[in-house]
Order: C-alpha cells, then sequence, then structure tokens
C-alpha cells in the first residue's frame, strides 16, 4: 500500500482529521498533521499512530528550545468511525517534555483504565496484570511500522 492509499483509509477513519493533511515521518513512524504557529511563536500539531484497533493522538508543541506534548486522546473503532475512549491533556504549569517512553507509558495506562471500566460494565472478572499486558500489547500495534 502506497503512502497516498493509507492517508486516504486515515482521512476517511478518522473523523477528527476532516480536512487535514498528513505526512507520514518514517524516521519518526509517525503521521503529522499540518499545525499552527502560535503568535508566541510555538507550533502546534497532532502525531499519529494507528493500527487495525486504536489510534492515538499525541497533541505537540514545539517551542524554540524543546518539545512537549500536550495531551493525548485515544480512540478506537466502532465500525464506522473512530470513538475516542480516552483523553488526557497537559498544560499550563503542568506540560511535559516530549519523550516516546512517557507518551507510550500514558497511552497504556489510558487503555488500561477503559479496559478495565468496560470490563466492571459488562461484570468480567479479569486480573490487573492481564488488563495492562494486553493494553501494552495494544498500544505497540499502533508503533508498529506502517510503511516500508
Amino acid at each position: 500500500m502506497n503512502n497516498t492509499a493509507i492517508q486516504t483509509i486515515v482521512a476517511k477513519s478518522l473523523p477528527a482529521l476532516s480536512g487535514e493533511s498528513l505526512t507520514y515521518n518514517a524516521a519518526k513512524n509517525v503521521y503529522l498533521t499540518l499545525g499552527y504557529t502560535s503568535a508566541a511563536g510555538n507550533m502546534y500539531y497532532k502525531a499519529i499512530r494507528f493500527s487495525e484497533k486504536l489510534a492515538v493522538f499525541y497533541h505537540i508543541g514545539q517551542g524554540y528550545a524543546r518539545t512537549f506534548l500536550n495531551g493525548i486522546t485515544l480512540f478506537c473503532w466502532d465500525g464506522t468511525k473512530a470513538k475516542i475512549i480516552g483523553q488526557k491533556f497537559w498544560g499550563g504549569y503542568d506540560w511535559r517534555d516530549f519523550s516516546e517512553y512517557f507518551a507510550k507509558e500514558q497511552s497504556i495506562l489510558m487503555l488500561r483504565d477503559f479496559l478495565t471500566s468496560q470490563a466492571k460494565l459488562q461484570g468480567a472478572c479479569v486480573s490487573d496484570q492481564d488488563v495492562m499486558a494486553y493494553s501494552r500489547t495494544l498500544i505497540e500495534e499502533t508503533q508498529r511500522k506502517q510503511l516500508a
């Protein structure tokens, strides 16, 4: 599958991207939105990773001296469109320097919380270890190379 085909699939599958242009950064294995520049000169954009089951949007800010993580939005597919299943934001005085490790771990914890709540709603008994391990596996699937 070529880059254009994947961009089309992502644009149709993720309604939050409607009308936004995407580029694929092979070195970072991530899709990037165009973003915008604030009056203070900081650039803001989304970095996106996805798998068959999930999409993870990292809300990123690029300042003059550092890159920071403003938030994470976690989506699942409901069969026809993307549905938000988790969201966490940092901002103001609570911003975070961007780190792949931190972003991944926060995504895993968000998915764990969602799956734990779903298990409770369904009356299922699943160990915390199993939920955590499966959450890690699903997030790691979003980090696999999408293009050769």
